[in-house]
């Protein structure tokens, strides 16, 4: 007896999820006001998703790109996995060591580059999965979160230099370990001397990625387009630390002895480089609602010193208040939403770099 073959039924396998992308800018010790907004995201994703715990920013990000206090904050939340809690504890304790002892006028740097180090040696030992002070940058767990930090070599302010966890086409994982890429990304010339790292003969000195890159948008939306070319993006959240303040060059005289020329023209681009570096992003993203997101305190912090350790109560009293403002709310509720649902919308590889501008050009499409 012939029987009849069943007929097999083709299903669709499920669209591969979104990609999610978080850009930490530079901002001394108003950094905090970043984690205080990323921790409201958080505990929202656990009320909607129902956990039972506060999730982590490991677990939810694809890659995390970090500007000096905000490279110091991508390494905690991504290449150490903690979470915003614990980063926030540490955060509060690194600014108080670190900021609360100023040197002699005439050395290189108002604080002591030792004391950053001791203080991010302290965090890796305590976190880190091998507990070791001294462990590599590079991350070799496949589900890893991948994490970059933005420097500038002194030798060339022109162009970022990314110390990444992991290997890139063009370039491998940062040959470093963690605490040497935290104190590249904040080596801000005016509060602490430069880094050398590399072989013996072979250093190369690196200051704060802020010098050039406080806004790490950019970089973050192209190293998606290397790393995740045939991707399509959900959820880009883009964190401040509140609007800026115009910064003050020290006269031509005292310039001239301690910073290089290159050095002071970056230093006066800081203060409009993010707002510069976000309007660009956000208008390349017209199109496309509900993917990309902004966070940044509008008033209060631009009074707030970089340094001005004990006022961190202060800025976490002005983040809050943002937070509670209508237009906050309804944009992290859209955040959490698009952040929870992974729909992807925008594939990476429709963005180019755009030399003249300085800021990622969308090619013309429509992906409503």
């Amino acid at each position: 007896m012939l029987r009849t073959p069943t007929p097999t039924v083709e299903t669709e396998s499920p669209p591969t999820p979104g990609l999610r992308l978080l850009s930490l800018d530079g901002g001394g010790i108003r950094g905090l006001s970043m984690l205080i907004i990323l921790k409201n995201i958080m505990y929202k994703l656990q009320v909607v998703e129902k956990r039972p715990d506060v999730p982590r920013p490991c677990d939810y990000f694809d890659l995390i790109g970090g500007t000096s206090t905000g490279g110091l904050i991508a390494l905690m939340l991504g290449r150490l996995r903690m979470s915003v809690d614990d980063a926030i504890a540490a955060y509060a304790e690194l600014s108080k060591e670190v900021f609360s002892d100023v040197k002699p006028k005439g050395h290189e740097g108002r604080f002591k580059a030792s004391k950053l180090e001791n203080a991010i040696k302290q965090i890796v030992g305590a976190h880190s999965a091998s507990k070791d002070p001294e462990e590599r940058m590079k991350d070799n767990r496949n589900s890893a979160c991948k994490i970059f930090v933005c420097s500038m070599n002194a030798a060339n302010m022109g162009l970022p230099v990314l110390f990444r966890t992991y290997d890139s086409p063009d370039h491998p994982a940062a040959e470093c370990t963690i605490w040497e890429a935290g104190r590249a990304t904040s080596a801000a010339p005016t509060f602490f001397k430069q880094i050398k790292i590399g072989r013996p003969g072979l250093e190369e000195a690196f200051v704060d990625g802020g010098m050039g890159n406080n806004n790490p948008i950019s970089s973050l939306l192209l190293e998606a387009k290397i790393m995740f070319p045939n991707r399509q993006m959900a959820c880009v959240i883009s964190l401040g630390t509140g609007q800026p303040q115009t910064i003050n060059i020290p006269k031509a005289s005292f310039v001239q002895r301690f910073l290089p020329l290159d050095v002071v023209d970056a230093l006066k681009e800081i203060a409009t480089n993010c707002e510069t570096q976000h309007q660009g992003t956000a208008h390349q993203f017209e199109q496309v609602p509900r993917v990309y997101f902004r966070f940044n305190v509008e008033q209060g912090m631009q009074n707030i010193l970089l340094s001005q350790w004990e006022a961190l109560g202060a800025v976490k009293a002005h983040t809050d208040q943002y937070i509670l403002g209508q237009a906050a709310k309804s944009h992290l509720a859209d955040a959490v939403k698009s952040l929870s649902e992974k729909i992807g919308k925008v594939p990476t590889a429709s963005y180019s770099y755009n030399e003249n501008s300085s800021v990622l050009v969308a090619e013309p499409r429509n992906y409503n």
